[in-house]
C-alpha cells in the first residue's frame, strides 16, 4: 500500500518531465522549478497553439468579447505546481489584429487549465 502512495504521487513529476520533454522547453538549458523557459518553434507546436486557443476562448467567455484566436508567437514556461505559461498571442477583434500577453496555469495529469492574465501589449 505504501507503494502506491509513493507511486501516485511521483506520478504527477513524471507528466511535467515528460511535458516538458515534448514541448522541447529544455535544450541545452538546465531546468530549475521556478525559472523561465522559453519554448522554441511555437507555431508549429500543437500544444501551445491549442493553450493560445483556450485561452481567447476563456478570455471571450469571460467578458462577453468576440476575439478570433490567429496564432501564439512567444510562450515561456515555469514549472510550479503544474505548469505556468507566459504567451504572446495574436486575436483579431472586428477583423483588426492586436497582441496579447496571456498567463495560464495547466496542470496537465488532472486536465486542469486556468486562465490567470490577459492583457493586450501595449507598444
Amino acid at each position: 500500500m505504501e507503494i502506491q502512495r509513493h507511486f501516485s504521487f511521483q506520478l504527477p513529476l513524471l507528466y511535467i518531465f515528460l511535458f516538458i520533454l515534448n514541448t522541447n522547453v529544455a535544450t541545452t538549458d538546465t531546468i530549475t522549478a521556478g525559472d523561465w523557459n522559453e519554448i522554441p518553434d511555437v507555431l508549429n507546436n500543437t500544444h501551445i497553439q491549442d493553450l493560445g486557443m483556450f485561452v481567447v476562448l476563456s478570455y471571450n467567455n469571460s467578458t462577453g468579447s468576440n476575439l478570433s484566436f490567429y496564432a501564439v508567437f512567444e510562450a515561456q514556461a515555469q514549472i510550479v505546481a503544474g505548469l505556468n505559461f507566459r504567451l504572446v498571442l495574436q486575436a483579431l477583434e472586428v477583423d483588426f489584429p492586436k497582441m496579447y500577453k496571456a498567463y495560464l496555469w495547466e496542470k496537465p495529469w488532472e486536465g486542469f487549465k486556468n486562465l490567470t492574465s490577459f492583457e493586450p501589449v501595449l507598444g
